[in-house]
């Protein structure tokens, strides 16, 4: 069974790039090692007049209709605009439109040959979550990064309400911790979900972010670090984007220097009742940096699980392996494709995943943004008896 990236290398039709800007770059940069031809470049109609993208004139959907015919499409962008998502869902009604998997951080891609160089770590992985749904998700965003097909994104979903309201226990916190803390919208939703808080300790590295973060939090419990969680201190490289595609192992021209900051050294003095980690591909770095708060206060986690191909069976993997009385729970949320997810650990044993999908997700970076979350709960593990998971092999 192959792959997107295989599938465009036996398809003769053009093949166009829906979008510009980061994503864009990710995805030609994949074409171009995997010998797949780009016939061009289209966009919205604001966007599309008079613009050159890598030299190709930049057309809209009319003109490239005109000019090539049938070909295929792959989204290159991020938005969570309803007007934008209208046209894409357009776009997909009169073309083959793919969501490419490209990795927000790091140089893997999650292709056929990573998933079987990882077959055993996923199926370890698959087998610790915790109830069916968990599974049924793990299996979906496999297929999603697999295939890019759009209509495995709108599979196996929840609200946010939902997992907070039965996973999580919004109720009981006091002190979180927001690391990726972007420009506050985090915060703003804990003071909302949470009668007890009284403080949330807001971890953001990218400077033009963090500014918008102390305006949009003023007035709330929240203490604002301008810092990158790691697991220890020291000064890294940043790459600022003054969006949600800024991260420190991200390369790119806007590199500049950033605290990197212990997470124990921030609760030295404070107990823990929800930590959640969209740190960009560091999320691993970021858990080994808080495993004493971890092990000390056992609180609710919410992990990002989608940034590194690897991460969607090496944190679950992690979690497990150093913080065993957690449960973990995967749940996918509406949100677009191109390059994110989250994984989410719960309080007194629960890591809650969770990962966007293509209705309400932003295409960003290129890859299918997956919030995928891990959470930490009591469940009954539950193994679904059909061949697909048997054998494990996604679903086509």
């Amino acid at each position: 069974m192959n792959d997107l990236w295989t599938a465009l290398q036996k398809d003769s039709s053009p093949i166009l790039l829906y979008g510009m800007g980061n994503g864009a770059d990710k995805i030609l940069s994949v074409c171009k090692r995997k010998g797949i031809e780009i016939s061009g470049v289209f966009a919205s109609d604001g966007f599309a007049r008079g613009n050159l993208y890598r030299g190709m004139p930049v057309l809209s959907f009319r003109e490239a209709k005109e000019r090539f015919g049938d070909f295929r499409v792959l989204l290159s962008f991020a938005s969570s605009r309803p007007e934008v998502l209208e046209t894409i869902s357009l776009v997909a009604g009169e073309r083959t439109l793919y969501v490419p998997d490209v990795p927000v951080a790091g140089e893997n891609l999650f292709d056929k040959d990573f998933l079987d160089a990882h077959m055993q770590d996923f199926k370890r992985a698959r087998e610790i979550l915790e109830d069916d749904l968990s599974k049924d998700v793990f299996d979906t965003v496999i297929s999603c990064k697999l295939y890019g097909e759009l209509h495995f994104f709108d599979r196996n979903l929840s609200t946010e309400e939902e997992d907070f309201n039965t996973i999580l226990h919004p109720g009981d916190y006091r002190i979180c911790g927001d690391f990726g803390a972007y420009s506050g919208d985090t915060a703003k939703d804990l003071a909302r979900r949470c009668p007890l808080l009284q403080q949330i300790l807001s971890v953001e590295p990218d400077a033009k972010t963090f500014l918008r973060l102390q305006k949009n939090t003023a007035g709330l419990p929240v203490l604002p670090i301008h810092a990158a969680l790691w697991d220890k201190e020291e000064t890294l490289l940043f790459t600022s984007g003054g969006n949600r595609g800024s991260g420190v192992d991200a390369p790119g021209k806007k590199q500049t220097e950033v605290q990197g900051i212990c997470g124990d050294r921030l609760f030295e003095k404070l107990h823990a009742d929800y930590l959640k980690f969209d740190v960009e591909g560091a999320e691993l770095r970021a858990l080994q940096g808080l495993s004493g708060t971890i092990l000390r206060d056992k609180p609710d986690l919410l992990i990002s699980c989608y940034h590194r191909p690897e991460d969607l069976f090496l944190l679950p993997l992690y979690v497990k392996k150093h913080f065993p009385f957690y449960r973990l729970y995967l749940r996918r949320h509406r949100a677009s494709p191109p390059g994110t997810s989250t994984s989410m650990p719960q309080k007194k044993g629960t890591v809650y995943g969770s990962e966007p999908s293509f209705s309400k997700q932003c295409f960003a970076n290129g890859s299918v943004f997956l919030q995928i979350a891990l959470c930490f709960c009591s469940c009954a593990i539950f193994w679904p008896s059909a061949p697909f998971r048997e054998n494990f092999c996604p679903e086509k």
